[in-house]
């Protein structure tokens, strides 16, 4: 029989470039991989001042911030605060980390052994966010809706906030109701005073109001539409037996459930100070037991002593014998 050779197949890794994986493609548009680890040293690598990553951390701290900032101003709706909260979130040090891991970059930073890498993930995304502030205007936005505002980060720019628009809300409540729309008409009187009008899109008026101040009259007939057309589901449910039993149903099972953690909280507590207590009786105990074994070795060593000075005592008592006295008498001759 001849013998078959086996020959080992290269694995798929051998072969592996990270720099080509699909992974680095959208990166690999902007930056090159030397460019790449250029960015991603820090100072620590070269140990001197002046060396590193610096200038790209200050530019993406700052530049790059502003460059978002302009974005959000451009495109996306809110008020000034919605907006500062929503950049706020954008740049938060948890989300740079997270960026930091989607895409690798740690096998191309370069730091010093006692740098720690992990706890500063931050510093290389602002560090890349830095180049992209080097690169031409229609670049810079890809990046940015690609990493900054793209991804998991649109998550932000879907929040919406709690509908504070009472006539959005009570046009909703006529377009539910029967297809009709509700809008609000401001006309001035001859005493200079504004009204503003309640109208259905079929002509009909809901309900007015007048005052002094624009804003005050349409915010007076807003709410008085509000609330003429919630009186009829409002009436209608006060006046449902099944809404009562529903409402006392889930009261009771929200209390039921408050008094089932009040209840396992303060069992926990008891249970806690249970053995708190026994363990400061064990270590009384322990200390009681250390303290009676020192009065009674104590007492040993005082009877021990007694016994000693005792002993030498009545040695020093003892006549002198006739052979000790010829002896002593014989030395000082």
């Amino acid at each position: 029989m001849t013998e078959e050779k086996h020959i080992q197949q290269p694995h798929p890794r051998d072969n592996y470039k990270p720099w080509e994986d699909p992974l680095y493609s959208d990166l690999r548009k902007i930056i090159t991989r030397a460019k790449l680890r250029e960015v991603l040293t820090h100072y620590s690598y070269y140990n001197k001042e002046g060396k590193g990553n610096g200038r790209y951390v200050f530019a993406g701290m700052f530049a790059f911030r502003g460059l978002v900032a302009q974005v959000l101003f451009d495109y996306v709706p809110g008020e000034g605060t919605q907006l500062q909260h929503l950049l706020g979130n954008l740049f938060k040090n948890e989300l740079l980390a997270q960026t930091f891991d989607n895409l690798k970059l740690k096998q191309f930073v370069r730091a010093g052994e006692k740098f720690d890498v992990d706890t500063h993930k931050h510093i290389f995304v602002y560090a890349l966010y830095g180049y992209v502030t080097t690169l031409e205007e229609d670049l810079r936005k890809w990046f940015i809706s690609k990493f900054v505002l793209g991804g998991e980060n649109a998550r932000f720019l879907r929040h919406k906030k709690r509908n504070r628009d009472l006539l959005a809300q009570a046009d909703d409540i006529v377009r539910q109701t029967d297809g009709r729309r509700l809008s609000l008409q401001m006309e001035q009187t001859e005493e200079g005073l504004y009204r503003a009008k309640a109208v259905l899109s079929d002509g009909t008026i809901l309900c007015d109001a007048v005052s002094k101040s624009w804003r005050y009259a349409r915010t007076k007939a807003t709410k008085t539409a509000l609330n003429i057309l919630a009186i009829p589901s409002r009436k209608y449910l006060l006046s449902n037996p099944e809404y009562h039993a529903r409402v006392l149903e889930r009261v009771e099972a929200e209390r039921a459930k408050r008094k089932a953690e009040i209840e396992d909280r303060d069992a926990k507590k008891a249970e806690l100070r249970e053995k708190r207590k026994e363990a400061w009786k064990n270590k009384i105990h322990e200390k009681d037991i250390k303290r009676r074994l020192a009065q009674a070795a104590a007492k040993k060593r005082k009877a021990e002593n007694a016994a000693r000075a005792a002993a030498k005592a009545a040695k020093e008592a003892r006549p002198m014998s006739a052979n000790k006295r010829r002896y002593l008498e014989d030395k000082q001759k």
